[in-house]
């Protein structure tokens, strides 16, 4: 198995020989059950269903608007597919990549979670809400404008991510890496106990953790002295 380092951490590639895929149109209404198959330029905005995809690879596609549940994903590759508005819940996944993925509004509910890993992916106003971590998950470059991310977030690595306006609600987060990632903007700072955030992100988060404690910040003596 494959294995890509992410500062410390190693996360599990899918397993997958894309050149032995058989090609797929992959339909996505109803019950599916797609194995060793791959899928390009297909359009299954809209879909509702629910499945299983066991080694596939998908690329250049639109998932958008689907309405997945009860969905198991174990080596599953997705590039620049779109995900959009879409709503997948009670999603089990391992070893599951996203690369370039435009997922504005993406709804994600992950009941089981193990080697996932998101790159490039704009997350921005999306939903995520992990049950239960059993790997290691990474987001990478990723922007999370006015998302919300609740859940067990524990030992999840956001590796250079944006969390302007985003909003956390996290159930457990110990260990969670947020170093090298901006905070600044974000709420729901007081969940994140035992998160990681190095020393000149806790001076610029400082203020907001003030507030969200509760405490007043007072004019300095003399502040509006000569108005």
């Amino acid at each position: 198995m494959e294995i890509r380092k992410v500062g410390d951490k190693s996360v599990g590639r899918p397993i997958l020989e894309v050149a032995d895929l058989s090609p797929s149109e992959l339909a996505l209404a109803g019950r599916f059950s797609f194995d060793e198959c791959q899928a390009e330029d297909i359009d299954q905005t809209g879909a509702v269903g629910r499945g299983t995809l066991h080694h596939v690879s998908i690329s250049r596609s639109t998932l958008a608007d689907t309405r997945l549940s009860d969905l198991e994903l174990m080596d599953v590759a997705l590039r620049n597919v779109s995900v959009a508005n879409a709503s997948w819940e009670n999603v089990t996944a391992r070893r599951v990549e996203f690369f370039n993925s435009q997922a504005v509004g993406f709804q994600l509910g992950l009941l089981k979670a193990e080697d996932l890993y998101f790159e490039d992916c704009r997350l921005d106003y999306a939903r995520l809400e992990v049950e239960n971590r059993r790997g290691i998950i990474v987001f990478h470059r990723c922007t999370f404008t006015e998302a919300v991310l609740g859940g067990d977030l524990s030992g999840i690595v956001f590796s250079e991510c944006e969390f302007s306006g985003a909003e956390f609600r996290a159930r457990r987060a110990a260990g969670c890496d947020l170093t090298g990632s901006r905070l600044v903007g974000s709420s729901g700072l007081m969940t994140l106990a035992g998160a990681l955030i190095t020393d000149d992100q806790a001076m610029a988060l400082s203020a907001q953790l003030a507030t969200e404690v509760g405490l007043v910040i007072a004019e300095a003596a003399g502040s509006s002295a000569g108005n």
